[in-house]
């Protein structure tokens, strides 16, 4: 029985590239905070709004 979360998964190297990008500017945005709380909501958020 495979888990779903074994499985090879494509993505293209633009939407990859795009995930990047925004994700490093979520970071900059938090970089001025002392405790940048939410990075990782913001973060994944980010994955699934350009995956699906």
């Amino acid at each position: 029985m495979t888990d779903s979360m074994d499985e090879d998964v494509s993505v293209a190297e633009s939407k990859r590239r795009q995930v990047r990008e925004r994700v490093l500017q979520a970071e900059k945005e938090k970089l001025h905070l002392d405790l940048a709380r939410g990075i990782n909501d913001d973060i994944e958020e980010i994955i699934r709004e350009e995956i699906d």
